[in-house]
């Protein structure tokens, strides 16, 4: 009797859980994004390839929650919801956010360039191949983490040396595609600003000259020189000023009242106190006065993420407890679409303003930073510390969970090579199938629908 009042009570976590959530959201518009405006990292203060610096500072940024989420699963609560909160993001973001920013895009369709997608997506599948190696027998041990972080060093070397490798792999790409092995290439005639089409006999010739660069503050479109039909310069252009044009927001400060009412005015008073709290804690680094205060800024923001990432695990936690569900379940779902509500927002406002590749290969991307250091550093800092010496991953699930994982990167790759590169509502609407199967598997793998093999919650 006692047990069921207890878990009737428990049902109150999931109105602040999702508050919790929300607040996560509110943190990392008002801000992670708010601090990107000034570009810092690529000033001479700091002197890092911006490359360097997108796929760690800012990658840490807006990784932070399953970064905390990982820590508080390895040193906390001693469970298994940090791997399933950043198996089910890295699935959410690669199909789950792709189906949404597809179906949100309409009517309207995207041109999506192959190498940004194929390098990240081949660095990612060796990531997860790397991942269902280690936790196959349950037990982590700190040269397994460190075989992990070597994966993100090697991404960032390969991140670094992107235009040799850019260049080797579209010629390479070339000779595929006039062989027709592979639809490497656009060949559809595309409309010009003045009305005329190119021919494919152009976009031929342009196909060496064509670059793409991508970090987290911006991306480049360069046609050949001989025949400049496009040329889209963002290099000056921030994230930031994307999501945060006028198109999107409206002016006031973070504290500002919204003009309607009903539950747009509820949600605002609901997360009042949050917004306060962080408008007087973080610096607001947009000023010019305080532009010098970005690393206070950033170090500010990303341990408000750890303290409401703590938080947000505890919750799931005893709400996962309360329905009988397995703590890698929540976070395979609940936690798992939490964390991914900023990419889920930004991706969506991006590819609305064009940048295609910039909201996919970002998605695809920083995946490979939430397995190999959000997983990587905690393991190992853990494995050593611990007097067994290893780490103990209690669901035998994730292993399949993981596999099929990797099943779901192959079929995100051909679903894109099928519809010719193109993002629109119907190939949305693909990919949120295919992560609503991924779901109904993973769950019944972790209720234990095809045996027994994970162990019950603790009661």
């Amino acid at each position: 009797m006692a047990s069921a009042t207890f878990r009737r009570l428990n049902f109150l976590y999931v109105l602040p859980c999702f508050t919790i959530v929300m607040c996560i959201l509110t943190l990392m518009r008002a801000g992670f994004e708010e601090a990107e405006e000034k570009d810092y990292l690529r000033q001479k203060k700091i002197k890092l390839p911006p490359d360097i610096a997108g796929a760690t500072f800012m990658a840490i940024g807006t990784s932070a929650p399953e970064l905390f989420s990982s820590i508080t699963g390895s040193f906390i609560t001693e469970g298994d919801i940090g791997v399933g909160t950043i198996i089910g993001s890295a699935v959410f973001n690669i199909v789950g956010v792709t189906g949404i920013v597809g179906i949100f895009l309409w009517k309207t369709e995207l041109d999506i360039d192959w190498y940004p997608i194929a390098r990240d997506c081949i660095a990612y599948g060796v990531t997860v191949f790397t991942l269902i190696w280690i936790i196959e027998d349950n037990i982590i041990h700190w040269w397994e983490a460190v075989v992990l972080l070597f994966i993100f060093v090697l991404y960032i070397i390969i991140i670094y040396f992107n235009r040799t490798i850019e260049t080797w792999s579209r010629d390479l790409a070339e000779r595929i595609h006039e062989r027709n092995w592979c639809r490497c290439y656009n060949t559809e005639e595309s409309p010009l600003l003045n009305g005329k089409a190119i021919v494919p006999e152009i976009m031929e010739s342009q196909k060496r000259d064509r670059r793409l660069e991508r970090d987290s503050f911006s991306v480049e479109f360069t046609a050949s020189k001989e025949e400049e039909v496009l040329h889209q310069e963002s290099m000056g252009r921030k994230l930031s000023e994307i999501l945060w044009s006028g198109e999107h927001t409206k002016n006031g400060t973070l504290c500002t009242s919204p003009t309607e009412g009903g539950w747009k005015m509820f949600w605002w008073l609901v997360l009042y106190p949050a917004k306060l709290i962080f408008f007087l804690t973080i610096p607001d680094s947009r000023k010019p006065k305080l532009y010098s205060l970005f690393p206070l800024t950033f170090t500010v923001s990303v341990l408000w993420i750890g303290v409401l990432s703590y938080l947000a695990v505890w919750m799931v936690t005893i709400i996962g407890y309360t329905f009988n569900v397995p703590d890698s379940v929540s976070g395979l779902t609940i936690l798992a679409a939490g964390t991914s509500i900023p990419e889920i927002i930004s991706s969506i406002i991006v590819a609305q303003n064009g940048y295609g590749n910039m909201a996919i290969s970002n998605l695809v991307g920083s995946n490979t930073f939430d397995i190999s250091f959000c997983l990587g550093a905690p393991w190992l800092i853990k494995t050593l510390i611990s007097e067994k010496g290893y780490l103990i991953v209690f669901s035998s699930a994730l292993t399949y969970t993981t596999a099929t994982l990797l099943l779901t990167l192959i079929a995100f790759v051909l679903v894109f090579v099928f519809s010719g590169w193109k993002l629109n509502r119907t190939v949305g609407l693909i990919y949120f199938l295919l992560y609503g199967v991924f779901v109904i598997i993973a769950c019944m793998y972790e209720m234990n629908v095809f045996g027994n093999i994970n162990a019950e919650t603790c009661k």
